[in-house]
């Protein structure tokens, strides 16, 4: 980034690594911090109290989600991605169709008034 800052790469590349965090990092207020502290310490009370119980129930759930989670066969998620794309294209042309309408709807209400006015 600092050798090539004026390219549009390194401009990117700022914006990326660099103006975006930093906005980020702006928005965290000292409300964040003690919410998170609350949360880190409620969860480690939790843990000394339930002596680890609950970091191992965690941690033996874990294999099982992640099993789940890839008994999905590819053809699957082919499927969602393609239904995804094919609702987006139907929208697209629901746009392009109600455009084409109101196109055909000025052009008719233009002739329409010169018609009036030839008269």
């Amino acid at each position: 980034m600092t050798v090539s800052d004026e390219t549009p790469t390194g401009r990117f590349l700022h914006r990326l690594m660099v103006v975006m965090p930093a906005r980020m990092l702006n928005r965290i207020t000292p409300l964040h911090i003690l919410i998170a502290v609350a949360v880190i310490g409620l969860g480690a009370v939790l843990a000394w109290y339930g002596r680890g119980d609950g970091i191992r129930i965690a941690a033996s759930t874990l294999p099982d989600a992640v099993v789940w989670l890839t008994t999905f066969e590819v053809s699957t998620y082919l499927d969602v991605v393609m239904m995804l794309a094919t609702a987006s294209a139907l929208m697209r042309f629901r746009h392009l169709w109600s455009s084409m309408l109101n196109v055909k709807a000025r052009l008719l209400m233009r002739l329409k008034t010169r018609r009036k006015r030839s008269r």
